[in-house]
């Protein structure tokens, strides 16, 4: 049968190659020779476009342009990595460039009008610090997936469930025999044992397979464990989903501050907001926006991190504000709201919002908002935590023990010195507070064992400050 190519700009032409689904291309090639059809019509990226296919967002602005590569974007990338990176005269290679690159003004405004589509599998394991991970891993991904091939744990298990649940319309991901389902079950299991405080988040799935579509298998893994490590804070997509509840507190909060006219809305009809946005953040937009605006966003997240969550669920926020202050009553106020990541069809436009209502949003406040908030989560929680129960690793996801490591005390004294300063203090101090409350929690339940009298304590902290 042969290896078949996708046309340029046609079906499967902008997946990495060794994801092809060639059984379907053979069907294309063939067309001429009237053998067999293909079953449905499929974009570049293998979604299905039947009409009736409701699985991807149909916004037609964004169906209907191919995704082409301006060559003059091309060329301002690889003006900017020569002048950066190459002191050599010659070609310029990937494997001459900085395993990161140095944050700059003029990188961050690349970033912004976008990564040509071709550069993203080099650029964004760059950017976000997966190319570091995988280099110097003391563990090699074939160890990783050797070690969690066990088909009887219960993340497996789990994980055999969802992987056709994850990506149903892409013929990558669409039945047991598709391409990129064993890569998306190596990678899940990967990632379960190898922090086994998550085990396995149905989160990390859709990331995963849209991660698969565009970089090789072992390239996903290590810009999963960046994510997960790097890019969005601790305990995210931990069974608790500490992290994430936290953000959608801090979100909140960021509205009254930004979308003043929003939140009296909310306010007015008693919204529960993170019932529709703590999906968007759990999966950094995967699974609500069109693939075509999902990359524009990560270019942006996987260079700056979960500030741009904030900042662009607020863009998105703001662009619907008028309508949303028009609706009637509170099922159209949450059914708008819900629709609002599918009908973002510009991602240049939904960018320049973004920045002019929150670009002022730094990395220092969000941390500060965050303490604040997963104290009193903490302390709303208190109630339902036993007294065996500690909170976990709030302040760094911990892998699976393969190397030595500084002993805890020395960590605390010294630091480690590959963090940025202020956000490892920062999240020490979050993790010192939270085992400090635990360990006085518990020192107060011994009492209240002891003595029935001492019951009545309020045993719930006072955060007012």
């Amino acid at each position: 049968s042969g290896h078949h190519t996708p046309c340029a700009g046609g079906p499967f032409s902008a997946l990495t190659p060794s994801i092809w689904p060639q059984e379907i291309l053979a069907k294309y090639t063939q067309k001429e020779e009237c053998i067999e059809q293909p079953e449905f019509h499929y974009d570049e990226f293998g979604f299905r476009v039947d009409k009736e296919d409701g699985a991807e967002p149909n916004s037609s602005k964004l169906l209907g342009i191919p995704l082409t590569e301006e060559p003059q974007q091309r060329l301002k990338w690889q003006a900017h990595l020569e002048f950066t990176h190459n002191h050599d005269v010659g070609d310029l290679t990937w494997d001459k460039i900085e395993v990161t690159l140095p944050h700059s003004d003029k990188l961050r405004s690349l970033v912004l009008a976008g990564i040509p589509h071709s550069m993203r599998p080099q650029l964004w394991m760059r950017l976000s610090g997966a190319l570091q991970k995988k280099r110097n891993s003391e563990m090699s991904y074939r160890d990783i997936v050797k070690n969690s091939s066990n088909d009887e744990t219960i993340a497996a298990k789990q994980i055999e469930k969802d992987l056709l649940r994850t990506m149903p319309s892409n013929a990558c991901f669409s039945n047991m025999n598709s391409v990129g389902v064993p890569r998306l079950r190596r990678i899940l299991r990967g990632l379960a044992w190898l922090y086994p405080d998550i085990g396995y988040c149905q989160g990390t799935g859709m990331v995963a397979a849209s991660l698969l579509l565009f970089l090789e298998e072992e390239d996903a893994f290590w810009m999963m464990c960046a994510i997960i490590e790097e890019l969005v804070p601790a305990s995210y997509f931990s069974t608790t989903l500490m992290g994430v509840q936290t953000d959608q507190r801090v979100l909140r909060q960021l509205i009254v501050q930004y979308l003043p006219r929003l939140d009296k809305l909310l306010q007015e009809h008693d919204i529960e907001l993170s019932l529709i946005t703590l999906h968007w953040f759990l999966t950094s937009f995967a699974s609500v926006v069109h693939i075509k605006l999902l990359l524009r966003i990560w270019d942006l997240f996987f260079y700056e991190g979960s500030l741009v969550l904030f900042q662009l669920t607020l863009g998105m926020l703001s662009m619907k504000e008028d309508e949303l202050i028009q609706s009637e009553n509170s099922a159209s106020i949450f059914n708008t709201l819900s629709d609002i990541p599918s009908q973002m069809e510009d991602a240049d436009v939904l960018l320049r919002e973004a920045m002019r209502v929150a670009g002022s949003l730094t990395d220092v406040a969000v941390e500060a908002q965050r303490r604040k908030h997963l104290a009193y989560l903490i302390a709303d929680q208190g109630q339902l935590l036993n007294a065996g129960t500690t909170v976990n690793n709030l302040s760094k996801v911990v892998r699976r023990r393969t190397q030595r490591r500084k002993s805890g005390i020395t960590s605390l004294l010294f630091g480690d010195d590959d963090l940025e300063a202020l956000k490892a203090k920062n999240i020490k101090q979050t993790e010192l507070v939270a085992d400090l409350r635990e360990a006085i929690l518990q020192v107060a339940r011994h009492f209240q064992c002891v003595d029935p009298k001492n019951c009545s304590i309020d045993l719930t902290p006072d955060y007012s400050m």
